[in-house]
This record gives C-alpha cells, structure tokens and sequence, in this order.
C-alpha cells in the first residue's frame, strides 16, 4: 500500500470511530419526521455510508473489518470512560451530574443493541460489496452500493431496534421504525453515491 492510500485509510477509520461514537450518544433520542418516530443516529449515515463504500471498494473486506472493529474498539473505551466519569464522585461545585447521566448514561440494553447492529451491518454491507466486486468487476459500481446498503442496513436496524426497544416500544411502533429508517438510509446511500460517493471511489482508485 503506497503513502496516499495509507493516508486515506487513516481518514477513513478516525472517520469511522467518529461516526460510530455519535450515533450511540445520539441514537438515545428519537425525533420526529414527517409523522415517523426515527433515531437521531440517523444523521450520522451520509458519512458513514461513504466512508463503508471506500473502504469496501477500495481496501477490499479484510480492511473494512478492521475498521470496524477499531472503531468499535474505540467506542467500548468510550463507553467505560463514560461510565467512570458518571460513577466518580462530585466536587461539590459541580451542578451537571444528572445531565451527564442522561446524555451519556445509555443502558446496557442500548450498548448492547447498538454494537451487535453495527458489527452485523458493517461486515454484510463489505461482504457483499466484496462478493460483488468479484462478480462484477468494476462494472455496475452504483447497484454494489446500493445493494449492499439495503442488506446492511436493513440487518443493522432490524438487529438494534429488536434489541433495544422489543417490551418497552409497541410493535408497531418498532416495525414502523425499521421500515422508516431503512428506507431514509438507503435513499441517503441513493442521493450520496452520485453526489460524493463515485467521486471519492474514482479519486482513491487513481492512488493505486
């Protein structure tokens, strides 16, 4: 691997880490759009889906797994950070501990729920970029990512919905949040990849 890409893939992972550690701090909240109830991990998606369909078509699976479990790594180290952080004692001058256990203090249950979904959805989404990608070659770029989306993330929001909310959020409340959610990610994957996502494939393949 040559200096750039090296480079490339350093931005990729820290990208990586970032996204996977707001969208367990956000994903806590759900907001409203248009009348649906979705996760405001939401927001997170344009960059994460870039950066999953570069390193998949790029760097190939057995980096896109690497990534994946750095970053959720990094995010495990997070989590116990915050935990420390909310079980230490208070100087009496500090007023904010119920506002950090509420932003910070997600459950088990939620941990749980959101590393599974997003170890299962990462490694589908570059696996079937992969398989593809043999298949293919390097024709019909834009139906690999696209169907590597609908798989990937279609199983990373079935798996942390089902987790998380199944007892405590109505069924249909939680069907309702799969469908929804996983037809805005992929729609997302649908406007990123001519808008950024081709371009970046083009440009990372010309440091070959």
């Amino acid at each position: 691997m040559n200096i750039k890409k090296y480079h490339l893939l350093q931005i990729l992972t820290s990208l990586s880490v970032a996204t996977l550690i707001a969208s367990n701090i956000i994903t806590n909240k759900q907001t409203d759009l248009f009348g649906f109830a979705v996760t405001c991990g939401t927001f997170t998606i344009p960059v994460d889906y870039i950066v999953s369909d570069v390193l998949a078509e790029v760097f190939g699976f057995a980096e896109a797994r690497r990534v994946t479990i750095t970053a959720f790594l990094c995010d495990l180290l997070c989590v116990v950070l915050f935990q420390l952080t909310l079980v230490a004692p208070s100087f009496s001058t500090f007023t904010a501990q119920s506002a950090f256990e509420s932003v910070l203090g997600s459950t088990p249950r939620i941990l749980a729920a959101s590393f599974t979904a997003y170890v299962v959805g990462s490694l589908s989404n570059a696996k079937i970029m992969e398989l593809m990608h043999v298949h293919d070659g390097e024709k019909r770029l834009a139906w690999r990512c696209i169907a590597s989306t609908i798989v990937g993330e279609t199983l990373d929001m079935t798996v942390f919905t089902l987790l998380a909310f199944t007892g405590v959020l109505p069924w249909p409340v939680i069907g309702q949040m799969i469908v929804v959610a996983s037809a805005i990610k992929v729609a997302v994957e649908c406007i990123c990849y001519p808008l950024v996502t081709s371009h970046v494939i083009a440009w990372a393949k010309t440091l070959e």
